[in-house]
């Protein structure tokens, strides 16, 4: 299926209860553009041969359709995905329809932040990316969340910086953890905002209202009596029984058949 980018669209109930951070993710997210992959744009302006070269026009660069499968989603594709579109077998043979797909391949990445193995769809792209940065962690906190284009990457940049914000990593070797932590440093953010980093709205939705609801507990009208009876019980004294015999009645007077004792 092809992956479209949608405006986020807040009613005034979300927008409040939604934090400023994640909205500004959001909208950022749908500002950036995704790095090219596919196709190569042409420069913004190029010369005018209708006057010498004097004069420049713009250029308007059409992104090339990526389809990007359900799969995409569980591996780190480096941003490529399928392309369908029509091919020559030979020169002189018609267009045919084609669908080209990446190389896809299975690989062990390591993450020394939240020292552990990943076995990882990756394809070489994504190999060499993570190669010119030095690493697999520094991979997936310098990408931009368009640019890795998959819900496991953004599951692993939200555990990497809980992991920096907590300093949960190397906890038995302080000198170890003072090392990770000076090496990726300039990733660190609160720990309030790492929590919301990657999730979908509707992810998001529910985290806030999990949140509201845990900051303002609905107690069940049953409860609420049963414990205003209590209280009211425990404030109350019982009346003593009275010495005095009772006094009685109108009709236990008018009866003929009473004896008195």
């Amino acid at each position: 299926m092809i992956r479209y980018r949608k405006f986020f669209r807040w009613t005034k109930e979300i927008d409040a209860l939604l934090p400023e951070y994640y909205k500004r993710w959001c909208q950022e997210f749908n500002a950036k553009e995704p790095t090219p992959v596919h196709w190569k744009p042409a420069e913004e302006y190029i010369s005018n041969p209708k006057i010498n070269g004097k004069k420049l026009k713009v250029v308007n660069n059409f992104p090339l359709p990526v389809i990007y499968p359900e799969q995409s989603d569980a591996g780190l594709w480096g941003g490529e995905g399928l392309v369908y579109g029509l091919r020559k077998k030979r020169r002189t043979s018609t267009k045919t329809p084609f669908l080209w797909r990446p190389h896809l391949e299975k690989r062990a990445l390591y993450s020394e932040i939240l020292e552990k193995w990943f076995e990882i769809t990756v394809t070489q792209r994504t190999l060499m990316l993570i190669d010119e940065v030095y690493g697999f962690d520094n991979y997936i906190l310098k990408t931009h969340a368009v640019d890795l284009s998959s819900n496991l990457g953004l599951r692993l940049k939200r555990k990497m910086l809980l992991a920096l914000a907590r300093r949960s990593f190397a906890k038995d070797n302080l000198q170890k953890q003072g090392e990770i932590y000076e090496r990726y440093k300039e990733f660190v953010i609160p720990e309030e905002e790492a929590e919301w980093v990657g999730l979908s709205v509707k992810e998001a939705l529910k985290k806030a209202n999990f949140l509201r609801k845990a900051e303002n507990p609905i107690v069940p009208l049953k409860e609420l009596y049963t414990k205003e009876l209590i209280e009211k019980l425990k404030t109350t004294t019982l009346e003593e029984p009275s010495s005095k015999p009772p006094e009685s009645s109108l009709l236990s007077k008018l009866n003929p058949f009473k004896t008195d004792t």
